[in-house]
């Protein structure tokens, strides 16, 4: 049986959250290493100021992909370092995939 897509939902509660458009810019600057990454097929970022938290929902090409990222020296030590928090994170089983566009670039103005 051909293995599945696997999908990765993480949160991250740190101390103290950017201003939304803030994050948004935070995010689009990682735009150049998500194209790197051939295991992830898709991204997408969140922010709820009013938890205090953000996140992101990613897609792998399977779970083996998934496992070798969360297993990654980018995962357990460049990712905390850089957001300042460890996130907490769950492997899903992901629904369709819908998408109108490809790329949306979010208006902060």
């Amino acid at each position: 049986m051909k293995e599945g897509k696997r999908a990765l939902m993480v949160v991250f509660r740190p101390d103290r959250l950017k201003p939304t458009a803030e994050m948004q810019e935070w995010f689009s600057g990682s735009y150049p290493r998500f194209l790197e990454m051939d295991a992830v097929e898709f991204k997408v970022w969140w922010v709820d100021q009013e938890r205090g938290e953000w996140g992101a929902f990613y897609v792998f090409v399977s779970e083996a992909a998934l496992q070798a990222y969360v297993a990654s020296d980018i995962w357990q030590k460049v990712v905390p370092e850089k957001y300042g928090c460890t996130p907490t994170w769950k492997a899903v089983e992901p629904g369709p995939i819908l998408s109108k566009k490809i790329v949306e670039k979010i208006d902060t103005e």
